[in-house]
């Protein structure tokens, strides 16, 4: 079987190209696929997560149909009909079986219309309502960009043979009630073996600081209070972005310097994960966070507000970690306590943490896109 995946970008991490990298090779490696990916624009840059070499990478470089770095909707409209044009070209001399789009790229306006005797999935790794999240802190013109500019990606997916979301929560939405949609949650790359004896006095998150939406002004409130009762503790933070800046000035003001520490990104984050005791999560919407699975896997329980959509599908409340309804502090702040002083509660939860990822193992995430893949092509033989 031979796939085309199309992304917009991967010169940078992010949960998205994670996964398509941990899917791809998976496809070549472990099923014998055949995979290509037309990557709308790589700007010159390296590929940020290793792919196997078996799997064929073209860059589009659809930046060079205006000679500039980027493209504007409005001169991207102009120029909508030269890009199915080259897209085409492309698909035709790959000739896949199916062609699956994915997020950050300009592919919503232009796979849909060309080779259409070609089966098309669109992966939506985002949700409802972390789109509508993102809209609320943007400024004015920003959010009637942004608008814009999704209302016309949505108007794409009935077109598509099948939109694949991540969770049922989302599915379940009104909006999809037109759209031929299934349900696939992402997968990890591997179930560590080394996993966290859960008895340092560390706490961990991780998350993009490029705007306030990941809840980090939230934790370092939260951490204020506990800190009091709790001394030795320290919160460990991984991640870069603009607002990074604006969080150690908060710390800062409340001389917390030694109580929560910011890492910057890191690519030792199993070993991170490793040295940590509980795993938390503030953030305000999510697709299906990546960062939650892994925690999971490498045994640690976890707390984290109720957003939509995300941590109530990868946690079970009390099994393996605790939900909490979204700015509930004074229960986040409860449940948090209650880990951080019982080792053996840590311990129970996260025995169950470890079980019950396994559903995102790649031998059972797998099999559904190999039934999705055979059902389209099936379907388009008739």
């Amino acid at each position: 079987m031979k796939l085309v995946y199309c992304i917009g970008y991967l010169g940078k991490p992010g949960g998205t190209e994670k996964v398509l990298a941990n899917k791809a090779n998976y496809m070549v490696d472990k099923l014998g696929y055949e995979v290509e990916i037309l990557i709308a624009d790589q700007k010159n840059h390296s590929l940020y997560y290793d792919f196997n070499p078996k799997i064929k990478i073209h860059d589009m470089k659809i930046s060079k149909i205006n000679n500039r770095k980027t493209i504007p909707v409005v001169t991207f409209i102009k120029n909508i009909f030269k890009l199915r044009e080259i897209y085409s070209k492309k698909l035709n001399e790959i000739n896949p079986d199916v062609i699956l789009v994915l997020e950050r790229g300009y592919h919503d306006f232009v796979i849909p219309y060309i080779n259409k005797k070609i089966p098309k999935i669109r992966e939506f790794h985002f949700s409802l309502g972390a789109v509508d999240s993102k809209v609320k802190i943007l400024s004015f013109i920003q959010k009637v960009k942004y608008k814009i500019i999704y209302s016309f990606i949505y108007k794409q997916f009935p077109l598509y043979d099948k939109v694949v979301l991540l969770t049922e929560k989302d599915e379940n939405e009104p909006f999809y009630n037109n759209v031929k949609t299934t349900v696939i949650p992402n997968m990890i790359e591997n179930f560590p073996e080394d996993i966290s004896e859960l008895n340092s006095q560390k706490v961990i998150s991780i998350g993009s600081m490029e705007d306030d939406r990941k809840g980090f002004l939230k934790q370092i409130e939260i951490w204020r209070k506990i800190s009091i009762n709790h001394p030795k503790w320290i919160l460990n933070i991984y991640g870069e972005g603009k607002q990074r800046k604006k969080y150690i000035d908060v710390v800062k003001q409340n001389k917390l310097e030694t109580k929560i520490i910011f890492h910057g990104k890191s690519t030792e984050i199993p070993v991170k994960l490793n040295e940590s005791s509980i795993f938390i999560f503030t953030s305000e919407a999510e697709g299906l966070p990546m960062v939650l699975i892994e925690a999971l896997t490498n045994g640690l329980p976890c707390v984290s507000y109720d957003c939509p959509t995300g941590p109530s599908d990868i946690i079970s409340n009390e099994e393996d970690g605790y939900i909490i309804n979204i700015n509930d502090e004074k229960m986040f702040i409860e449940k948090l306590e209650l880990l951080m002083n019982n080792i053996e509660l840590r311990r129970k939860l996260g025995d169950n943490a470890r079980k019950n990822s396994i559903r995102f193992l790649p031998e059972n995430v797998m099999p559904l896109w190999q039934k999705l893949f055979e059902e389209l092509i099936s379907i388009n033989l008739k």
